[in-house]
C-alpha cells in the first residue's frame, strides 16, 4: 500500500519527480533515435566494404571519412539529426554525441560480437561442421589466417561462414593448429564435431607429417583433409606452362608484353582501342599470377582483337614519328605474334574458368568437384584430334601468315665428324614440330597434371 501511494506521488502530475521522470524519458528517445541513424550508416558501409575513417574528424570537411559523411547528408533532410549534430557535434572530448569514432569502433565490435555468436549458435545447432583456413598479408603487410566455417543448416542446406581474422607470426604447423584451437574454445565448438578441413597445397598446410591438417589430425582423427579444389586447379595450370615446352611460357610472356606495351602508353592504348563502342572486357588485360584461371580475359581479348593488333603493330615499327625504342618494340612484338597459340589457349582458359567459377561456389559437394575435374580431363584429353580444327581457325584470320616461322627459316648444318654416323638425323619443321613438340607436350602435361590433383 505504502509502495503503490510513493508510486502515484512521483508520477502525479504537476510533481518535481514527475518532470524528471518525463525529462529523463525525453533523453533516452532522443539518443536511442541516435543509435538509430548511426548504426544504420554502419550496417550501409559494412555490407559494402567501406572505409569509415577519412583525414579528419571535423563535421563539414570534405575530408572527414564515409560516416561522419553519410550522417551530414542524412541531416539535411532529417530535422531531428541536423539539430543532434548542430547541439553536440565538433564539442570535443567527455562530451557525449555518438558521432566519433571512438562510439562508432565500439559499435562495430558489439555488432561483430552479437554476429559470431549468431553463427556460433547456427554451427551450435548443426552439430558437425568444417573448416576453412587460408593465410594473406592485407595492406599493413601484417599476415591473418582467415576463418571460414561450413555445414550443413536444419533445412539441409550447405552454408559457409566467414567468422574472423586472426594475425599471425609463426607458418609453422605446429602453431597455425594453436590458432584453430584457439579459435574453436572462443566458439566453444569442440573439435570432436569437425568433420573436415580444407586448405591450399602449401606444405605448412598440407605437410602429411608437420601440416596443419596432420596435427588437427592427431586430434580428432575423423577429420578428412581435402585441398582446394579451386586452388589445385590454378596449379595445374601453373604446371603444365612452368614444366612442359618454351613455346607455352612464351605464349603468356608474350601476351604481357602486349598489355605492357600497349598500356604504357595513352596514345598506342588510343591506337588499338579507339573505338567508343568496344567493351571493356574486349581490351588487353594484365596477367594474374594467382588466379590462372583470369587469364581466360586476357586470351579472349588477345583473340577479338588479333587482326587489328597485327595490322597496327607494323604500321607502329615503321613510323617515323615513334620514339626508336616503340618502333623496335613493335618490330619484335609483331614477329613473335602467332595466332594458332591465341586460339588454342583461348579455347583452354575459357572452359577452365567455368570449371574454376564452379568449384568456388558455396554449396559445392566433393562428389561434383571430382565430377568436375574428371570432365575437364575428358575434355582436355578429346582436344588432342583437333589440331586441323585450331589451324584451320587460325589460318582464317585476316592477316595471318599462312606457314610456319621455322619454315622460312635457313636449315643450319651441322658437321659430320669421321666416328659419327652418315644417316641423317630425324628434324621436324613446321606443322609437323608444332603439333609434336608443342601441342602434343601440352595437352599431356595438363592430363598429367589432372591427374595428379583428382588423384589428391
Amino acid at each position: 500500500m505504502l509502495a503503490l501511494l510513493w508510486r502515484s506521488s512521483i508520477t502525479g502530475s504537476g510533481t518535481v519527480n514527475a518532470k524528471l521522470v518525463q525529462q529523463l524519458e525525453g533523453e533516452k528517445r532522443h539518443w536511442r533515435e541516435v543509435l538509430k541513424r548511426v548504426v544504420a550508416v554502419i550496417t550501409f558501409l559494412s555490407e559494402r566494404g567501406l572505409p569509415f575513417r577519412g583525414n579528419d574528424e571535423v563535421l563539414g570537411s570534405p575530408h572527414n571519412g564515409n560516416f561522419l559523411g553519410i550522417l551530414e547528408v542524412i541531416s539535411q533532410f532529417d530535422p531531428f539529426l541536423a539539430e543532434h549534430i548542430n547541439k553536440y557535434g565538433q564539442k570535443g572530448r567527455g562530451s557525449t554525441s555518438y558521432l566519433s569514432s571512438t562510439i562508432c569502433e565500439d559499435l562495430i565490435k558489439q555488432m561483430g560480437d552479437k554476429i559470431k555468436a549468431t553463427i556460433a549458435a547456427e554451427i551450435q545447432q548443426a552439430k558437425y561442421f568444417s573448416v576453412i583456413v587460408d593465410s594473406t598479408p592485407d595492406l599493413s603487410h601484417t599476415d591473418q589466417l582467415t576463418f571460414i566455417f561450413r555445414f550443413v543448416s536444419k533445412e539441409g542446406k550447405i552454408i559457409e561462414r566467414f567468422v574472423d581474422f586472426e594475425p599471425i607470426e609463426s607458418h609453422t604447423g605446429e602453431s597455425l593448429a594453436n590458432t584453430v584451437m584457439t579459435l574453436l574454445d572462443s566458439f566453444s565448438l569442440d573439435i570432436a564435431n569437425c568433420r573436415g578441413q580444407e586448405y591450399d597445397n602449401a606444405s605448412n598446410m598440407s605437410g602429411r607429417y608437420n601440416g596443419l591438417q596432420a596435427h588437427l589430425k592427431k586430434k580428432n582423427p575423423l577429420i578428412h583433409y581435402i585441398p582446394c579444389a579451386a586452388h589445385s586447379l590454378n596449379l595445374v595450370g601453373v604446371n603444365s606452362i612452368e614444366g612442359s615446352c618454351q613455346d607455352a611460357s612464351k605464349f603468356f610472356d608474350l601476351m604481357q608484353s602486349l598489355y605492357a606495351f600497349c598500356a604504357g602508353s595513352t596514345h598506342r592504348w588510343n591506337i588499338f582501342f579507339n573505338n567508343a563502342n568496344i567493351k571493356l572486357d574486349m581490351t588487353l588485360k594484365s596477367l594474374s599470377s594467382t588466379r590462372w584461371s583470369c587469364r581466360a580475359d586476357a586470351s579472349k581479348a588477345l583473340c577479338g582483337n588479333y587482326a587489328k593488333i597485327r595490322e597496327i603493330l607494323p604500321s607502329i615499327s615503321s613510323d617515323t614519328g615513334e620514339k626508336r625504342d616503340t618502333r623496335s618494340e613493335a618490330a619484335a612484338l609483331c614477329s613473335k605474334l602467332g595466332t594458332l597459340e591465341a586460339q588454342f589457349w583461348h579455347c583452354i582458359l575459357s572452359r577452365f574458368k567455368v570449371t574454376s567459377e564452379s568449384l568456388q561456389k558455396a554449396d559445392m559437394e566433393l562428389m561434383t568437384a571430382i565430377h568436375l575435374f574428371e570432365s575437364l580431363r575428358s575434355w582436355v584429353v578429346s582436344l588432342r584430334d583437333q589440331f586441323d580444327h585450331f589451324e584451320t581457325a587460325a589460318k582464317n584470320v585476316p592477316g595471318v601468315c599462312q606457314s610456319y616461322k621455322d619454315e622460312l627459316q635457313r636449315v643450319k648444318k651441322r658437321k659430320v665428324f669421321s666416328d659419327e654416323s652418315t644417316e641423317h638425323e630425324v628434324t621436324l619443321k613446321g606443322r609437323e614440330r608444332y603439333q609434336v613438340e608443342t601441342f602434343n607436350v601440352i595437352i599431356d602435361k595438363l592430363v598429367s597434371c589432372l591427374d595428379h590433383r583428382v588423384d589428391a
